[in-house]
């Protein structure tokens, strides 16, 4: 999974949270309300209905409540009055509206029982022969009457759900439509990003929501590729006039070396004059090399190579070429391993063994026991060079791992550091599609690992 698939999964992701706690919330505010709603209409009609009856006292030929029941009353506005269930006369109430009658037939009763009294919401409680009835103000109360089967009310519920589920479906509809109108305007700029942080040329489209965003990064691209090119061609423009004048250097300086009219001295002098100029000339083809592999200016010349037999012949020249008695160099590999062919680039990756054998020896003035081993597997070939000599503390390694050493390739005597050949021999093992690991302790040695797919 790539960067930019991550990042649309990941706004999905947020998405879908967001969808959840939308959800939540609205369950939350939903038992809220019905908690707060609750609350405010906790002062049930019928209950006090109810607290009335069981307190209204009769006395002669009145009735009589007790001052905690008239408090109530007085709170919530209610009125009372008793009804005689034969007569259909008013026989006592408490603070009856004047523009209500004194006298009810049974169909007044009947009504109100149901549902108002002349716009008064009004609550009865049957008195064996009398009907007590209290009342509220107009527009406290609204009663509502409904009778429906029980099929409509399965209908009911399973609309309600039913509507609920499509709710969310049209959500989610509309959300993944959203999400892939904004993919479609966005994929193209991280692809570009990722692109122009590769080195790749790339050209976005330059029109639609986000057109002002692609041209800058299309502006961005053309600048960087402008300085890339400016800076290999500089290069390149530099290793190629060193050259000559280098190459007379050393030719020079050969020739004065098996001068037998000079003396000790002075032959000792101009060996080291050949030797600092041969170790120019490496890190100028080095830094040559590592500018066009950067720059994609180096096409591979792929063929079918003998892994083995080519890292037989570095050691071979290793060995062949006045090596120092404090080094060492074996040469690993099994009967399997002898049949190995990779496709790849025969100079390229000799220079890579090469540069490797080359630290090693560079790297450890007081000399070592360099390995070189070849091995492979099914789907692998394997080129591991390790040394047990001085090794480099964790912090350097930690700065091998990264590409950024051309400030550090040599040290003041032009001794080659893990810099820029390191560099290059990484560039060189992913130009073939390898992976390169690096292994080091101080006092340990020193060990890279280079594997190529077969």
């Amino acid at each position: 999974m790539n960067n930019v698939q991550r990042f649309f999964k990941r706004y999905v992701y947020s998405s879908v949270r967001l969808f959840c706690f939308f959800i939540f919330v609205n369950i939350a505010l939903f038992i809220a309300l019905t908690v707060i709603s609750g609350s405010q209409g906790s002062h049930s009609p019928t209950q006090l209905l109810e607290a009335i009856t069981e307190d209204l006292q009769q006395s002669a030929s009145s009735y009589v409540l007790s001052d905690n029941t008239i408090a109530k009353m007085e709170q919530e506005n209610v009125w009372c009055m008793m009804i005689s269930n034969e007569s259909g006369n008013v026989l006592w109430n408490y603070k009856l509206p004047s523009e209500l009658p004194q006298h009810y037939t049974a169909g007044d009763v009947a009504e109100m029982t149901r549902w108002y009294l002349q716009e008064y919401p009004v609550f009865v409680s049957n008195q064996s022969d009398e009907l007590l009835v209290i009342g509220y103000p107009k527009d406290s109360f609204w009663k509502i009457s409904a009778y429906k089967t029980f099929e409509s009310i399965k209908i009911d519920i399973l609309g309600l759900v039913s509507l609920f589920l499509l709710n969310i479906v049209i959500v989610l509809i509309l959300f993944v439509h959203n999400s892939r109108k904004v993919e479609k305007s966005i994929k193209p700029i991280l692809t570009g990003i990722e692109e122009i942080s590769a080195g790749k040329n790339t050209q976005l489209v330059e029109h639609g929501e986000l057109a002002e965003i692609n041209t800058k990064l299309n502006k961005v691209a053309i600048t960087l590729q402008q300085r890339d090119m400016a800076r290999a061609n500089w290069i390149s423009g530099i290793s190629h006039d060193i050259r000559t004048p280098l190459s007379m250097v050393l030719g020079y300086s050969s020739s004065l070396e098996t001068d037998n009219t000079l003396n000790a001295e002075q032959q000792e002098k101009v060996a080291a004059i050949r030797q600092q100029a041969a170790k120019i000339k490496y890190l100028i083809e080095d830094l040559n090399l590592t500018a066009k592999l950067e720059y994609d200016m180096q096409p591979l010349r792929v063929e079918k190579i003998h892994l083995v037999e080519l890292a037989r012949q570095v050691v071979c020249e290793f060995l062949d070429s006045n090596l120092d008695n404090s080094f060492s160099i074996d040469f690993i590999t099994d009967s399997d391993s002898e049949l190995l062919y990779i496709n790849g680039d025969e100079t390229l990756l000799k220079r890579a063994i090469t540069n490797l054998i080359q630290n090693s020896i560079g790297h450890n003035p007081s000399g070592c026991e360099i390995t070189v081993s070849v091995s492979c597997n099914n789907q692998n070939a394997t080129v591991i060079i390790a040394d047990n000599g001085i090794g480099i503390p964790a912090q350097k390694l930690k700065e091998l791992n990264s590409k950024t050493h051309y400030m550090e390739s040599t040290d003041e005597k032009l001794n080659l550091r893990h810099g820029l050949g390191m560099l290059l021999v990484r560039q060189i093992v992913d130009a073939h599609h390898g992976v390169i690991k690096i292994e080091s302790k101080p006092q340990e040695g020193f060990k890279t690992t280079l594997t190529f797919p077969q």
